[in-house]
């Protein structure tokens, strides 16, 4: 009987096609799985762009990327949209390959071995978990200020830092459906006002008319290091791209759909934030291009100027929109990494398996769980605009390093795997030079060095990547089996060949 079940629930669920064959590990139990074919392409897309969190990044990563770039900032996020393509790129010939929500452990996995594989899921595992708690606490300290702005409530911020938290954990847990129709709401919701803005500012022809100075290096405050301080930013913009590649397991025909939604997200997005650097550019003038690079705040200052004092609280509402809908997304990529290092035996079992919904509740009861515990314990040590700016930082050096992993790890994997479709230009030209432009993120965001506690990001990655190391020498020496299972590639496939059907079976009975 409990054979039969197994058998019936391995057809049109996770498979691996690369380790189909494996034996299973001893003593290991029937795993959850994730619901094959739940979004397509578009869906996919929804995720990654809602992660982006369009809003938000244009919000608070234009007054950092203007302060040395002045009236040429759009040049740096043309360079930061190059460097993103080709990230995208790497991500989506390893989806092509390695579809699965294991995504760099996954990818990793394959291409440099068991060790660097973990590592690789083990670091995401922190740079994804930092996206969620950093969110919760920018939420709950500009909630309480709109509250107290527009109504004069007076509401504490871990109030609503905690209501937060539970509507993400209840959209979250229902399914993957549930968290795309949700964010694509609020994403529709909020590049609509971003837009309108950009139109109303285009439209009145800026400070000094609509031209093509902005574009223009020489127009850069600072020079080059001015150009290149604002790629840096126009980076920052884009993390949260790549979280399609951990959907390849819900996705329809994902070694199609994943890659398709990675650029579809990149270039939607990329455009939109090519154009908002044009705007806030025009917006202020190039007369005007060191009150741009001095304003904290320049997009207040621009719909105050353009819009009017009496309607600058909706780009406000817009902003708390996209962090909503950034946490959703986010917390998504993360929750899928836990539910893969679990299933995988990794981590504990439990996080593996899966509902009636074929949603990882557990795996979503202990993100949200240890979000709660960082954002109220690190939200009241240094505030919780301090814990987003603190976890902002260790989520964008995490995901750059993890970026430089998977450029050079596709290198290795299609040239050791795949040689007969091994590309010189997208397998190693674009791959190798977007690891050295990459170098220049890493840069800005050590140096010069920053005050406390933002100087501890560092240190707080390199002490995770040890811990991570130690675990991984301790699995391996005492779970030898878990480790040899690592990286299998968990796939929709209804109709599995007959010589392999056994082998199959045996594998989705496994954890």
């Amino acid at each position: 009987m409990e054979s039969g079940r197994r058998i019936r629930r391995a057809k049109g669920t996770a498979v691996s096609r690369e380790t189909r064959s494996a034996t299973p590990v001893e003593g290991e139990l029937p795993q959850g799985r994730l619901r094959g074919g739940a979004i397509g392409a578009l869906g996919a897309a929804v995720v990654s762009m809602a992660f982006m969190g369009p809003a938000t990044s244009v919000a608070f990563n234009t007054a950092p990327g203007a302060a040395k770039t002045g009236f040429a900032l759009p040049v740096g996020i043309v360079l930061a949209l190059l460097v993103c393509l080709i990230t995208a790129s790497t991500v989506s010939a390893f989806s092509g390959k390695l579809p699965s929500a294991g995504f760099a452990f996954t990818f990793n996995s394959h291409a440099y071995g068991k060790g660097t594989g973990f590592v690789s899921g083990w670091l995401l595992a922190l740079a994804y978990g930092a996206v969620g708690p950093m969110l919760f606490s920018a939420m709950g300290s500009f909630g309480s200020q709109f509250l107290s702005d527009q109504f004069h409530w007076r509401v504490p911020w871990w109030v609503i830092s905690a209501l937060v938290l539970l509507i993400i954990w209840f959209v979250g847990s229902r399914g993957i459906t549930s968290s795309v129709k949700t964010a694509l709401i609020f994403l529709v919701l909020e590049l609509g006002v971003l837009l309108a803005l950009f139109g109303t500012v285009i439209g009145r022809g800026g400070d000094s008319g609509n031209s093509l100075g902005p574009f223009d290096p020489a127009n850069s405050l600072t020079g080059t290091s001015g150009i290149g301080f604002g790629m840096l930013w126009g980076v920052l913009m884009f993390v949260g791209f790549e979280s399609a590649g951990t959907l390849g397991e819900e996705t329809r025909n994902p070694r199609r759909n994943v890659p398709r939604a990675l650029f579809t997200a990149v270039i939607t997005v990329g455009v939109l934030y090519v154009l908002s650097g044009y705007v806030a550019a025009i917006g202020f003038g190039a007369g005007h291009a060191d009150a741009l690079a001095a304003d904290t705040s320049p997009w207040s200052t621009l719909s105050d100027r353009y819009w009017g004092r009496g309607v600058a609280w909706l780009f406000t509402l817009t902003v708390l929109n996209s962090q909503f809908a950034n946490a959703l997304s986010g917390s998504t990529g993360a929750v899928r990494i836990i539910f893969s290092l679990g299933r995988e035996g990794l981590l504990s079992r439990r996080l593996g398996r899966t509902n009636d919904r074929d949603s990882p509740v557990r795996a979503w009861m202990t993100y949200i769980g240890l979000s709660a515990v960082v954002t109220f314990v690190v939200g009241w040590l240094i505030g919780p605009l301090g814990t987003y700016n603190l976890l902002g930082s260790l989520l964008g050096l995490g995901i750059v390093v993890l970026y430089i992993l998977m450029n050079i790890g596709v290198i290795r994997y299609f040239w050791r795997h795949h040689r007969a479709e091994f590309s010189v230009l997208r397998h190693g030209v674009l791959p190798a030079a977007g690891s050295v432009l990459m170098l220049l993120p890493i840069y800005g965001l050590l140096w010069p060095v920053p005050s406390w506690p933002y100087n501890l990001v560092p240190y707080i990655l390199l002490v995770w990547v040890l811990i991570g190391i130690g675990y991984f020498v301790h699995v391996r020496r005492h779970k030898p089996a878990v480790v040899e299972a690592m990286g299998r590639v968990w796939e929709a496939d209804s109709t599995p060949p007959p010589s392999e059907a056994t082998g199959a079976d045996q594998g989705l009975s496994c954890d």
